[in-house]
């Protein structure tokens, strides 16, 4: 049984989070499963509702976008409208019962989808055990990576935002920082089995936008319309004659892509490497939207 903390202020938030088994609850539309199948036991549910973490506004040329936004809220602000790719992202993401619920912050932070992961009868290798058992089972769904792990990154913002040149704001207690979107995440690693690279105590506040791109596109491939996460998808922006590619459920991280060679360190699994066509192909179509082919 959890203790329950509801923080009116960041500052309150944090200082709760620096407690053994503290949990930050936004939607918790992960957090909830993640309980229920045993992956984490908070001793401390952090709710964020009211931190002040919600909202859109102009920050300069671009945007600031609060952590508690709703994927919901993101889709529908004029304030998105210019970013393309990122409006369809958030409108694409789950259903709209988890779109209503589910937040921006709680959107790029998800843990892996693999079920293997998420199975209460397994410890694989990114849960603390030895082995990862989709490399000698079922990885149909799972990356096109070599490593130690081949889960699929599921989050439909994160390659929306990171072709747009979004930054993270992270906060702790002795300040803030500023990240690219992109180095919020880590490949895991022995000593380190993490997707994030935020330390005990941080807190993901904010996502920064630039001015707009040009011209952008998100293109996914799922088993469904709604209520599904991204098996394939692909980002794109342009800036002026430059191309930016983003992909997930590729890797165990969202992974920028080289335009020139966008299949490079990606080999594929014998049950996965269907994924490479899939990922030639929406990266065509994407070049075309954008009249970049």
């Amino acid at each position: 049984m959890s203790a329950y903390a509801r923080p009116t202020s960041v500052d309150e938030a944090l200082e709760l989070l620096t407690g053994e088994g503290a949990t930050v609850l936004a939607g918790g539309t992960d957090l909830a499963g993640q309980i229920d199948r045993g992956i984490t036991a908070p001793t401390l549910l952090v709710d964020l509702q009211d931190a002040g973490l919600g909202g859109i506004e102009r920050d300069g040329d671009g945007l600031r976008i609060g952590a508690a936004t709703t994927l919901a809220d993101l889709a529908a602000d004029a304030l998105v409208t210019p970013y393309g790719v990122v409006a369809t992202a958030a409108g694409l993401a789950a259903s709209p019962l988890l779109r209503n619920q589910g937040t921006v912050g709680g959107n790029l932070c998800q843990h892996t989808r693999c079920w293997y992961y998420r199975g209460e009868e397994w410890t694989c290798w990114l849960g603390g055990g030895d082995t990862c058992f989709a490399q000698i089972g079922d990885h149909r769904k799972h990356n096109l990576e070599e490593g130690d792990c081949i889960s699929a990154h599921p989050s439909d913002l994160a390659p929306a935002l990171a072709v747009c040149g979004a930054t993270v704001v992270v906060r702790a207690l002795e300040g803030e920082r500023d990240i690219p979107l992109l180095d919020l995440y880590r490949r895991p690693t022995d000593d380190n089995r993490s997707l994030v690279t935020l330390a005990r105590g941080e807190l993901v506040v904010a996502v920064r936008l630039p001015p707009p791109p040009d011209a952008s596109v998100y293109l996914r491939t799922g088993e469904r319309q709604a209520f599904s996460f991204p098996l394939v998808s692909v980002a794109a922006a342009r800036h002026d004659d430059s191309l930016t590619l983003a992909a997930a459920g590729v890797a165990n991280i969202p992974r920028a892509l080289d335009p020139a060679d966008p299949l490079a360190g990606l080999p594929g699994h014998p049950q996965s490497a269907w994924k490479r066509k899939v990922l030639a192909t929406l990266v065509e179509r994407a070049e075309k939207a954008l009249g970049s082919s």
